[in-house]
């Protein structure tokens, strides 16, 4: 059935383009084409002479743009007369049934304004239905690139040229600027090639979990002089792609494949920042802790930070946290929520951001802090932004709001350094990374958690924007006995008495002693008594002690070769 509809549709459009030849937009021309406008304006939603422009665009398209003058040719009329359909145009153009474009013909310096037929437009007349209106404004990263496959498939199958092409991808990118790879090709200031190769690289690898291209992909898309031109500077290595470290040769067997080649790590990077990339493409997402993936663990704190825990997983739930955000947001105020976890090592810390995660059924985003820093000068502030860039990204594309997490967050957290003459280039580079931190928390929309051990080298500047500040501490008594008692359910009760009253440790410290306790059961078929797990305490401490002592030897022995 929809064979018949596309092919009467199209004959519809050829009857009113050839009686428009015969009598121009005349009295004549809409009585005899009555029955073909009819048809055509009401899968169009057009009136008859909006129509009839549109059937004229129709038949150049592929070809190059239209404008009034080129109408006004093939109508046999005067500019003068199609003056009086520019409303019709425009109403066209808010319909999304056709385009405006600025063109310059044969190099000439006078510009004018064209008119095409919109890609999505054609196919939906191909197929005999009804134009919806695809909208390519504001898209996600993710969308942005399936909308730029479908352009990519439709020259690759030829159903538009190479200009329409162009023309399609420069309002893509137009209405897009906020995504990661528009704003990198400007910043690269790519030539149109570099950008299709660019592009096609980009799609491969977000929509197809792949890396891999051969310079054949790109047959269908370059004339065949560009492609030629394209394969010798890449093969010999001056390609602009090559020169600026985006691009790389494939190796079989430490031999570099000069027709096959994929994005450098470089390039991933920068362009596919906001993209979280698929399994193969493994520099993306793999910091990305899927919630389903958290496990679950009994934590224990004393009264005051389980009340904390508490209200903050509370809020954090979906239902409470978009209400919150919305509410904020109808009165003015930043609806981010930056939450900063403080105390000793072992503490809890780092467990409870993955707890209150899995609770409030959040994916969490890690940000390895040793990744943030690059010897080169001014990387690690590209790369601290890539993370927030990311995270904006993930945050936008809706669903429930992922938890960025610092963990570890002293070197990037504490207080700004002073210049010196023998540490300037390293002091500007911390100042320039947390001056970054501190406008992306500013501007924070989704939630972020730090740990840190150390509060007291917190900057005043990161103290003010942490909007929930806990600071953990040791276990008191009762909650040392739930650890005991939840990590060795066999323990007696009054070892757990004695151990807890004896050691002032923290549940990580419980939790070595645990796992040693295990090991030494496993190895020795029998369960430690109360002086066996008094004695894996002492070296507890013992350890602790000697790493205290081997670090200040450490320096002892710098000073001393001083």
């Amino acid at each position: 059935m929809w064979y018949i509809i596309y092919m009467n549709m199209l004959d519809h459009f050829e009857r009113i383009i050839a009686l428009s030849k015969e009598n121009g937009f005349s009295d004549a021309f809409f009585d005899a084409a009555k029955e073909h406008l009819d048809a055509a304006a009401g899968l169009l939603h057009t009136s008859p002479v909006q129509t009839a422009i549109f059937s004229l665009l129709l038949e150049h398209f592929g070809e190059y743009s239209v404008s009034i003058e080129e109408i006004a040719d093939t109508l046999k009329c005067g500019k003068i007369q199609l003056l009086r359909y520019l409303d019709d145009f425009e109403e066209l153009k808010h319909k999304k049934l056709i385009r405006e474009t600025t063109s310059s013909r044969d190099h000439s310096k006078d510009s004018r304004v064209d008119y095409t037929i919109p890609l999505d437009v054609i196919n939906a007349i191909r197929n005999g239905i009804e134009y919806k209106g695809k909208n390519n404004e504001n898209l996600s990263p993710i969308e942005f690139f399936d909308y730029a496959d479908d352009i990519l498939d439709a020259i690759k199958e030829d159903d538009i040229d190479r200009k329409t092409l162009s023309y399609e991808l420069k309002s893509l990118y137009e209405h897009n600027k906020d995504i990661c790879f528009v704003k990198k090709q400007r910043e690269y200031n790519l030539d149109e090639d570099s950008m299709l190769v660019m592009l096609n690289l980009c799609c491969v690898a977000v929509n197809n979990d792949e890396e891999t291209m051969e310079i054949d992909d790109l047959s269908q898309i370059l004339k065949r002089h560009e492609l030629r031109v394209l394969q010798r500077s890449l093969k010999e290595k001056e390609h602009e792609l090559f020169t600026k470290g985006l691009i790389e040769f494939d190796c079989q067997r430490g031999l570099a494949d000069t027709d096959h080649f994929h994005l450098s790590t470089k390039a991933k990077d920068e362009f596919l920042i906001d993209v979280v990339l698929k399994k193969t493409t493994k520099n993306k997402g793999k910091h990305l802790i899927p919630v389903e993936k958290i496990v679950e663990k009994e934590l224990f704190y004393n009264e005051k930070i389980r009340k904390r825990i508490s209200e903050l997983n509370t809020l954090l739930r979906e239902d409470n946290f978009a209400n919150i955000q919305k509410r904020l947001s109808e009165n003015g105020l930043r609806t981010g929520f930056a939450c900063i976890f403080s105390g000793p090592p072992g503490t809890g810390k780092t467990e409870t951001a993955y707890q209150i995660a899995r609770e409030t059924g959040r994916d969490i985003m890690l940000v390895d802090i040793s990744e943030t820093k690059s010897m080169w000068f001014g990387e690690s502030e590209k790369l601290i932004k890539a993370v927030f860039e990311q995270y904006s990204s993930i945050v936008q594309t809706g669903g429930r709001i992922p938890i960025l997490l610092f963990n570890e967050a002293d070197a990037v957290f504490g207080k700004r350094r002073e210049f010196s003459d023998s540490h300037g280039g390293v002091d500007q580079t911390e100042n320039a990374i947390q001056n970054i931190i501190l406008q992306e928390m500013e501007d924070l929309s989704g939630i972020l958690i730090a740990t840190t051990n150390m509060t007291a080298n917190l900057d005043k500047a990161f103290e003010r924007r942490f909007l929930y500040k806990i600071e953990f501490e040791k276990p008191d008594i009762g909650s040392k006995k739930k650890i005991w008692q939840s990590l060795i359910p066999t323990l007696p009760g009054e070892y757990v008495d004695k151990l807890s009253a004896q050691f002032d440790f923290s549940g990580g410290q419980i939790e070595n002693i645990a796992r040693k306790s295990m090991v030494s059961s496993i190895l020795n078929g029998m369960s430690l008594d109360l002086s066996g797990f008094e004695s894996l305490c002492r070296e507890e401490f013992l350890e602790k002690a000697v790493t205290r002592i081997g670090f200040q030897a450490s320096l002892m022995e710098v000073k001393n070769s001083a």
